[in-house]
């Protein structure tokens, strides 16, 4: 809230207040009050001004704008119902100061009163409406009780006069995600790799937006920025296993196992990643480093059951009958069934 801006236009308007004077003594009065209060602006002497309010009703008690200094002074000095109340008389009396509304919105909105605050800044807007300060205090004022739709709507306000602004876009994205509005937010990431294409954040955001559409269009364009954000050396954890996941979903395994091959390099204590890395390297029909990615594991856990199947019918596509069988026992044991009878001899 610019209030060196909402003062300043206050202190070059007041040469006017004068005009509303009943007689020439009165409007010399008014006249040393507005020099008395443009002195104390200008030292920041908030509560001075504060202190003068009480003499200058006494001296010209019809002379409404000295609300609007009390107002200015207690926001300044953050008494905000005393600022409200100051605002509100003033503003019962005379409505033409379009500035005695911003002051009183700013205030409801330091109470976090959004929707006086709201309407405040609409009949500020109404006589100022490319006043882009005012239009963001309104964004912001939804944005304190939670309403991310108004709060987006009020960015695109925004936006309309100012489309590359970078900070409104990510913000305008970010509240589209939380309201998933997916489709929304992938808008914003074009616009904004558009204006900054190196920058990983943008893909890998865009990225998730596709991810979680889910369709088939939508995972194929989350894989390609996931992989821009690998190229501009932001690959991670979460990164691959989104990879993972898209590709086994497309039915691309070869590329489900490259993914899992950075994951159990990134983490090679990770068992669990190395069980499904044989699993992704079976469905890509390699049965040879899917047995050996299960022996690992079961290297490390020899009752991981669900690595001995996989290694079972593994050996099974590969003709290896003995081996196969051998896991099979070792299966049944873990599972505590009996082994199959043997064949009656007619």
């Amino acid at each position: 809230m610019n209030m060196k801006r909402l003062v300043l236009a206050l202190m070059l308007s007041i040469v006017c207040f004068a005009a509303n004077a009943q007689t020439p003594e009165e409007a010399e009065k008014i006249n040393k009050w507005i020099d008395t209060y443009q002195q104390l602006n200008d030292a920041k002497d908030w509560q001075g001004m504060v202190s003068k309010a009480g003499l200058c009703k006494q001296e010209i008690p019809s002379w409404n704008h000295v609300y609007y200094y009390a107002g200015i002074a207690y926001y300044n000095l953050k008494d905000y119902d005393n600022a409200i109340m100051n605002l509100s008389i003033f503003i019962d009396k005379d409505q033409s100061e379009a500035g005695a509304y911003l002051l009183r919105g700013h205030s409801f909105s330091e109470k976090k009163d959004a929707a006086k605050a709201i309407a405040d800044y609409n009949v500020y807007l109404e006589k100022n409406p490319n006043d882009i300060p005012t239009m963001l205090a309104k964004a912001n004022a939804y944005l304190n009780i939670n309403d991310l739709n108004g709060y987006a709507k009020e960015l695109g306000v925004v936006l309309a006069k100012e489309p590359n602004n970078v900070k409104l876009l990510e913000n305008r994205a970010s509240a589209y995600a939380n309201l998933n509005n997916w489709q929304g937010a992938i808008e914003d990431y074009n616009k904004l790799i558009a204006l900054n294409a190196n920058n990983a954040d943008y893909y890998n955001n865009r990225a998730y937006a596709n991810y979680v559409i889910k369709t088939p269009e939508s995972y194929k364009a989350a894989i390609i920025d996931y992989n821009k954000v690998i190229e501009l050396g932001k690959g991670d954890v979460t990164v691959y296993t989104a990879l993972t996941a898209l590709n086994s979903t497309l039915k691309d395994y070869k590329a489900e196992v490259a993914a899992w091959d950075k994951l159990v390099e990134l983490q090679p204590d990770n068992f669990d990643n190395i069980y499904r890395r044989g699993a992704a390297k079976y469905n890509a029909a390699d049965y040879k480093g899917a047995i050996a990615d299960f022996d690992k594991v079961i290297q490390k856990d020899p009752k991981h059951i669900n690595a001995l199947k996989r290694r079972a019918t593994a050996k099974t596509k590969l003709g290896d009958k003995v081996g196969a069988q051998a896991d099979g026992k070792l299966i049944r044991e873990l599972e505590g069934k009996p082994a199959p009878a043997a064949p009656v001899k007619k």
